[in-house]
């Protein structure tokens, strides 16, 4: 007791006290007596037969080879137990289940008489001794959700299709794409369902942008995989033939085709200019393949038609952005 405090006050707060500890220890002891009678009835609980539901993991095994399966099949059953309550709470909180397995060859699956004989059904509820077996528990297996499967094959074929580069080509300022690109291997044997396999014309890479290219470039590209088709290669070798190239113009003059017999044509302008890009390399192959400009007065009413169009003709298949000016030109009839 403080010097300063009444003998009544201090009483007071030392009651307080006491009954605050009696209180707390009560507390304590009630909770402890409550969670030991949880637990005996818990276990008691669990020494008794059960009924409950458990997800379990399931994996297929010997599936036609000649066959493939077309539709998806569940990855978990529904198993419904019955039996002593720790087996099977031993079996829901169990971690890393492994998968029971359905050996489709022995499974005793039955064509469907109603459908396409490539449609099959799997009775899960018949196979209740063969995942108790696999188990291993004092359980028994009431039922099975889904009680059946489905499994719907098609027939398998393969062909060879067309590998197709998904890519984005960007060079820099005076580069250009010089050819087509190269793939290695160009085509792929694929094989699956028919009705798939039927409408696939070509595979794809997976998407690739190049940005600023100023060189040929060489890459190995992921083929897109297809669900449920197996495809010979998973990859491909992809060649972009990118050079530096020159801005040309040249002159070429006017040839004119089925002019007529009784006049001499001539045209105005009697040249056509045309612009176009090529690869420094290729610049030398132009003389090969010199480039031609024609007009054409084939059943031409010239009552009617003042001016002619100016065709282009045997253009190199190394040049681009091809460009030529005047698209038209006008003529006159000399009689000879």
């Amino acid at each position: 007791m403080d010097s300063g405090e009444k003998p009544d006050a201090y009483l007071k707060r030392l009651f307080r006290v006491v009954r605050e500890k009696l209180i707390n220890r009560n507390v304590a002891v009630f909770s402890f007596f409550l969670l030991l009678s949880f637990i005996f009835w818990f276990l008691n609980a669990l020494s008794k037969d059960i009924e409950s539901s458990v997800k379990y993991p399931v994996r297929y095994i010997n599936l036609p080879s000649d066959l493939a399966l077309v539709n998806e099949l569940p990855a978990r059953l529904v198993l419904d137990l019955e039996g002593p309550g720790y087996s099977i709470l031993k079996t829901k909180i169990g971690g890393g289940k492994a998968p029971l397995v359905i050996d489709v060859s022995k499974a005793g699956f039955y064509e469907n008489n109603e459908g396409s004989e490539l449609d099959y059904y799997i009775s899960l509820y018949d196979l209740r001794s063969s995942f108790h077996r696999q188990l291993r528990e004092d359980y028994s297996i009431n039922s099975v959700f889904p009680d059946t499967l489905t499994l719907v094959f098609d027939r398998v074929i393969s062909k060879r299709v067309a590998v197709k580069a998904d890519v984005d080509i960007n060079t820099q300022r005076q580069f250009m794409l010089n050819g087509s690109m190269l793939v290695e291997p160009d085509t792929v044997e694929i094989s699956g369902p028919r009705a798939l396999v039927d409408t696939i014309s070509f595979v794809k890479t997976k998407y690739h942008q190049f940005s600023d290219l100023k060189e040929k470039v060489t890459m190995n590209l992921d083929i897109e995989p297809i669900p449920k088709v197996r495809i010979s290669e998973k990859k491909t070798k992809l060649t972009i033939p990118v050079e530096q190239f020159t801005e040309e113009v040249i002159d070429v003059n006017i040839m004119v085709l089925n002019e007529p017999d009784t006049a001499d044509v001539r045209l105005f302008p009697s040249q056509v200019n045309i612009h176009f890009n090529i690869a420094l390399s290729d610049y030398n192959r132009l003389q090969e393949i010199p480039i031609e400009a024609y007009v054409d007065m084939k059943n031409l009413d010239v009552q009617k038609v003042k001016r002619l169009k100016v065709n282009i003709a045997n253009l190199p298949s190394f040049i681009s952005n091809i460009r030529s000016n005047p698209k038209q030109v006008e003529y006159i009839l000399e009689k000879k």
